[in-house]
């Protein structure tokens, strides 16, 4: 059995997660990142996507996130999500949905426009949803 460390997960709603994990999986601007037991003290932005949790003896959990931040400090890790959601709870036919209208949006518009950033980060989410609820759903 792997080494384990505690991870908690929190919203401004409260703690989505707590427990002790092998691995955690999750985006930050320049990719996707793990995180083991004994990795080194960092801190680092999340951008829209699923963060994959490894529990103890191989069962995973998934929660799909809006951003954040992530912070390693003396073998725990704490992640500070703007949102929190797992597969099972998104509605797969709304997300695609929010895709085209969202594709569509950010098609018409420039990149030096103001609201392409906000577009973008809409955008991943909804990609990160629909991958959630399409790939993960039957997952904890």
């Amino acid at each position: 059995m792997a080494e384990t460390f505690q991870i908690e997960l929190v919203t401004p709603t409260g703690i989505a997660y707590k427990g002790d994990v092998e691995e955690v999986t999750a985006w930050n601007p320049l990719g996707q990142f793990g995180v083991l037991a004994e990795h080194i003290n960092f801190i680092t932005s999340l951008v829209p996507g699923v963060v994959e949790i490894t529990l103890p003896g191989g069962a995973m959990r998934y929660y799909v996130i809006a951003g954040g931040l992530a912070e390693v400090k003396d073998g725990k890790m704490t992640i500070l999500a703007d949102s929190a959601e797992e597969p099972a709870k998104i509605d797969v036919a709304a997300v695609e949905i929010n895709i085209r209208e969202v594709e569509g949006k950010i098609a018409s518009i420039s990149m030096y426009a103001e609201e392409f950033e906000t577009t973008q980060h809409d955008l991943m989410l909804a990609r990160a949803r629909h991958r959630a609820a399409t790939e993960l759903r039957g997952a904890r």
